[in-house]
């Protein structure tokens, strides 16, 4: 059976946890057109709550070989995850799996997949920080019960500007702080890319390719966990995390827009990927 009940002592797990995660970070410098003298960071949760095991059935853990928690993923179809692609960049596949638990601790047991293939967007990083999208597939088919469950992806673009979405990861808690072993979640409130784009001083690193959300100051996106999932008030999985300017400061987390990759999801799950 493939699926295997991981056994990794914590130990082993908060030692991997502090090296790889520095390895992971993407650290974006920012134009002297962005209103501030901060760095960008791969997104990472401050200022949310603890959220029930039951609040993302969807949600997985991407770690290394060894059992290390990197970035999030979400569930989108019997063997396919959604993740960051920054997350997967140089990796080798047997150097990647795909964990689903049946806690809210990603520390805690859960069942690891195998994974048989990583798609990235064939455009990621042209130019830098766009197409930030890729697909993992597993080696053998999800086994659902009601805390692994997949989500549906939004097909069109429907939301409305003020809408409430919510955000899901296992990141810091306070800026430099270690990964949280808890899920924790985040009410945001959607962007539109004019007034988001106007935010960051009309930087080259936003497209119709991403999307933004805020929270107030204090509450937001930070250090690593990038891949993580936006989701809307219908539950359906609008965004993927992708990048934002440490740490809660206000400013617009963002995400790659899932409407815009609609096509290039399915038309890869179905095996006839296009650009």
């Amino acid at each position: 059976m493939s699926c295997q009940i991981r056994a990794v002592s914590l130990l082993v797990l908060v030692l991997l946890a502090i090296s790889y995660s520095e390895a992971s970070l993407r650290h974006r410098s920012v134009t002297s057109d962005t209103p501030t003298a901060a760095n960008k960071f791969s997104s990472r949760i401050i200022g949310g709550q603890v959220s029930d095991v039951l609040a993302a059935p969807y949600l997985v853990s991407v770690q290394n070989a060894l059992g290390n928690h990197f970035c999030g993923g979400v569930m989108i179809h019997d063997q396919w995850v959604v993740t960051a692609a920054s997350c997967l960049a140089g990796l080798r596949k047997n150097n990647v799996r795909v964990v689903t638990t049946t806690y809210n601790d990603w520390g805690a047991e859960g069942w690891w997949y195998a994974v048989e293939e990583i798609v990235l967007h064939c455009n990621f990083d042209q130019p830098m920080y766009h197409n930030d999208i890729a697909l993992i597939k597993t080696q053998t088919l999800f086994a659902w019960d009601e805390v692994t469950q997949n989500i549906t992806i939004a097909p069109l673009e429907d939301l409305t500007e003020g809408e409430t979405l919510t955000m899901y990861g296992w990141g810091s808690t306070e800026i430099g702080g270690d990964f949280a072993w808890e899920l924790h979640q985040l009410d945001l409130t959607y962007v539109t890319p004019a007034k988001c784009n106007a935010t960051y001083g009309g930087t080259a690193d936003l497209d119709l390719g991403h999307l933004c959300a805020v929270g107030k100051v204090g509450a937001g996106a930070c250090h690593g966990d990038a891949g993580g999932p936006l989701v809307d008030s219908r539950g359906r999985l609008v965004g993927i995390g992708n990048w934002g300017v440490p740490c809660a400061y206000g400013f617009p987390d963002v995400f790659a827009r899932i409407s815009f990759y609609y096509s290039w999801i399915i038309s890869t799950i179905n095996g006839c990927a296009i650009k």
